[in-house]
């Protein structure tokens, strides 16, 4: 009978990033159901500690690479009666990798989309995906993806592979509406917030955002919080759009800032691309779950992972990819018809409180890894 967890992933805090966020909500949010969780994960020096990282028990790797994969798959294999242990792994390589070889067979594998894809290595193409990921895929016990998108990826690295799809959740009681927000009539606020890559839409927002009308310019203002290698060229690009006035670059913004930066907007909107031959690609997009959670409504793009995210009509609008005209009618329309941005913002909140929080997504976690 399996009664103990180790959670084995590279990405933790004080790592930033998605897959870091997820481990950390299920290092805690599993203590409730497992008799002990060790987290298994490399040691790092970072400034992102999250709200709950008091919460955790970590055993530290050596940061050298190899050193951390050799102390890692001995930490494992010395682990007596391994039947009453499952191991979660961040990825498939390396951590699964290091867990089959130490001999477990109670092996369960997270999926977050980008790591199936070949994009244009030849390499990705003909050895890693179809021979090495499909071997390990195969020996997992679970495959548990974070959409219905990753899911198919995973499948056809592996059409036997046992997978199953479970989107992610938000921590409600963090993430939440707050009594300070201002709505100012007639003027719409709008955000973004994730790691500044050219593939995640920026400039397709702020070239629509141009392209307004002027009474609806004049009315629209995007704060834009994340760093990242893009960040320069937007700038630029918001300069030679003649949009400077619009738009409000914030920088990094601290996980513990993050509630107060969506809360200070009335709309979050990201519209991340899928591209072919590419392996940049939204895998579900947690940010939408938490601008959702503190009753931001949300706009995103039918890409990737994205519409397991937003439930259309139910606290966001999905729109095509890179479609200039249905974004710039919707925030029209938004700012002409600021009753629908809070009515919404409350669907948003009440079904992240019903369907889309840690609890919801720990407690179907919890069955997937026990039955």
């Amino acid at each position: 009978m399996i009664n103990k967890l180790v959670l084995f992933s590279y990405d933790f805090p004080p790592s930033n990033g998605g897959i870091a966020r997820l481990c950390q909500e299920i290092a805690v949010g599993q203590q409730s159901y497992f008799e002990e969780v060790i987290v298994l994960t490399r040691k790092k020096v970072g400034k992102n500690n999250p709200y709950n990282s008091n919460k955790v028990r970590i055993v530290e790797l050596p940061e050298e690479r190899i050193k951390c994969e050799i102390v890692a798959f001995n930490y494992l294999r010395k682990l007596k009666n391994k039947e009453k242990y499952a191991i979660l792994c961040g990825v498939w390589h390396p951590e699964a990798t290091i867990a089959i070889l130490s001999g477990f067979k109670n092996v369960f594998i997270l999926g977050h989309g980008t790591e199936f894809l070949s994009g244009t290595s030849k390499f990705r193409k003909y050895i890693w995906l179809p021979i090495y990921a499909k071997w390990i895929l195969g020996k997992a016990k679970i495959n548990i993806a974070n959409s219905n998108y990753t899911k198919n990826l995973i499948q056809k690295v592996n059409a036997k592979a046992n997978v199953v799809a479970l989107p992610l959740g938000v921590n409600e009681d963090f993430f939440k509406p707050n009594n300070f927000k201002v709505n100012t009539k007639g003027v719409l606020k709008i955000a973004s917030v994730s790691r500044i890559l050219q593939f995640k839409g920026y400039d397709f927002i702020a070239k629509t955002i141009a392209k307004l009308p002027s009474e609806c310019k004049d009315k629209l203002y995007w704060n834009i919080g994340g760093t990242g290698p893009y960040l320069n060229d937007l700038k630029v690009l918001v300069k030679d759009l003649n949009i400077e006035n619009n738009v409000t670059f914030h920088g990094f913004i601290p996980d513990e800032e993050l509630p107060s930066f969506y809360n200070s907007n009335d709309i979050f909107v990201l519209c991340t691309r899928e591209e072919k031959h590419s392996t940049s690609v939204e895998g579900f997009g947690l940010v939408f779950l938490e601008a959702q959670s503190c009753g931001i409504p949300v706009i995103g793009v039918r890409s990737g992972g994205i519409p397991d995210a937003i439930e259309e009509g139910n606290g966001g609008w999905l729109i095509n990819q890179d479609n200039e005209q249905m974004l710039a009618n919707l925030l029209i329309d938004l700012i002409k018809n600021q009753e629908l941005v809070l009515e919404e913002g409350l669907k948003a909140r009440k079904r992240v409180l019903e369907n889309a929080n840690w609890k919801v997504y720990n407690e179907k976690l919890f069955k997937i890894i026990t039955n």
